[in-house]
């Protein structure tokens, strides 16, 4: 079982069996991770034994200017009633690397070890450090004691030995961030994108989005078309890791089943969450 589903890198369809072959490939999808608690801890320096949480002072409405998260630093972007969103950067100092890739399961160290680039290696060993720490935080035990099992599909979600069945996660990564979407008592999705060209987004929504969607996309002028694909993309890969299964496998669920929120984690990045209602 791997440990996660990869991220779906839009910016690549083109030369690689073309947008049907992405589709193809999308049920490979990439999660892992999760809310609960209020605590948010605030030390002064980047103590990898602990996870940084700026003060949430005001969150930003969609279309609003992302918050910039710095490295080191998990930032809040999103907060309501039962949903968390935060955001953290990837590409930390590599002392912080080498800290907090101590809390790493054997399994995830295998992982990073079997991803080819330096670069990707250093991000994936961010962000599941950084996952365990914000899960750690909420369960109140050591990062490095956090077990997460899987799903028929890959899907992670906490051990059944957990102090508590009743936190639900997700994670997404594009580029240098990532986003950890928190839900107590309902399951969640999140999904964020690096705003890039992709040079087939109109046949990649012919196949992907449902009529109404398309038709909507479809009337978009071409100064608003790469944002409004951008949107729908990132809800349909949402609720897609909320039912812990790909874009390529049929689903009886409806998007009506889902409260879905829009919000940017950095600037030049898109990103949307959904809970089950």
């Amino acid at each position: 079982m791997t440990l996660d589903w990869p991220e779906l890198d839009l910016t690549r369809f083109s030369g690689a069996g073309g947008a049907r072959g992405a589709l193809a490939s999308s049920q490979n999808f990439h999660v892992a991770l999760a809310r609960s608690g209020p605590r948010l801890l605030r030390p002064a320096e980047c103590d990898v034994s602990q996870t940084l949480v700026e003060p949430a002072a005001s969150f930003p409405s969609f279309l609003d200017e992302g918050v910039e998260p710095r490295a080191g630093i998990v930032v809040p972007v999103l907060e309501d009633d039962c949903l968390e969103v935060l955001a953290c950067m990837l590409d930390v100092r590599q002392e912080v690397v080498r800290g907090i890739g101590a809390f790493l399961s054997e399994a995830e160290r295998r992982r990073a070890e079997g991803l080819k680039s330096e670069r990707d290696r250093r991000r994936f060993i961010a962000c599941r450090g950084q996952l365990r720490q914000i899960l750690a935080s909420r369960l109140g035990i050591s990062p490095s004691d956090v077990e997460l099992e899987y799903g028929p599909l890959g899907k992670p979600q906490l051990s059944h030995r957990m102090p508590s069945r009743n936190l639900h996660f997700s994670v997404s990564r594009s580029g240098d961030v990532a986003v950890v979407a928190l839900s107590t008592g309902r399951e969640v999705g999140v999904d964020i994108e690096a705003v890039l060209p992709v040079p087939e987004a109109d046949e990649i929504a012919a196949l992907c989005f449902s009529a109404s969607d398309y038709e909507s996309y479809a009337a978009l002028g071409p100064d608003d078309r790469l944002e409004g694909f951008f949107r729908r993309w990132t809800r349909l890969e949402a609720i897609s890791k909320g039912l812990g299964c790909g874009l390529g496998y049929p689903s009886s669920s409806d998007e009506r089943d889902w409260v879905v929120r829009s919000f940017i984690p950095k600037t030049g990045y898109l990103g949307s969450v959904v809970v089950r209602k």
